[in-house]
């Protein structure tokens, strides 16, 4: 039993680690702001750390608007093909405006209160894939395009098969005969 201490003491603080990261993915394009005439599309990931309430853009890039962008928000609580309003506007702290393509890029701090929702609030929403963020333009004040927050399930695969090997290796030791002396 003692061999596997070890390996089980790593895997415990391994999950300890990755729980405090929570990996998002957002596609945006026009179809999802509504689509007629509108164009563009982006991609990227994101970071939230729930030990210290930040939410990081790693590079969500974006381009092709049939005009300049204006904005940039996070919006929600909505599913997809439901506005909401704004939550955290993103210009010009996390992207730019005045140009047909960009990087949203930084580290937002999550604020306890922000647009009337508390800190579990938004973290609940987020979790539920219920925030998106829309890109603004001057031919499309509305949005131009639009991608909804998804979370990734990395931490729980991870969990799951960190667990389901110590299972296996528990079931598999409780078989074996004694050596004999």
């Amino acid at each position: 039993m003692k061999p596997l201490l070890i390996p089980t003491i790593v895997l415990a603080g391994l999950t300890c680690v990755l729980a405090a990261q929570h990996q998002f993915s957002i596609t945006l394009d026009a179809a999802q702001a509504g689509g007629g005439g509108r164009s563009g599309s982006g991609a990227g990931t994101l970071t939230l750390d729930d030990a210290l309430n930040t939410l990081t853009f790693n590079n969500i890039v974006w381009s092709g608007l049939s005009a300049n962008a204006t904005a940039a928000h996070i919006h929600g609580p909505a599913g997809p093909g439901v506005d909401a309003g704004v939550i955290y506007n993103l210009v010009p702290t996390y992207t730019q405006s005045g140009s047909t393509s960009g990087t949203i890029s930084g580290t937002l701090p999550l604020v306890d209160g922000q647009a009337g929702f508390s800190l579990a609030t938004q973290l609940s929403q987020l979790h539920g894939g219920l925030w998106y963020i829309n890109i603004h333009s001057t031919a499309f004040p509305g949005g131009e395009i639009r991608g909804q927050i998804v979370p990734e399930p990395t931490s729980l695969a991870l969990l799951g098969l960190g667990l389901g090997f110590v299972t296996r290796a528990l079931r598999l030791r409780s078989r074996q005969p004694a050596s004999p002396v």
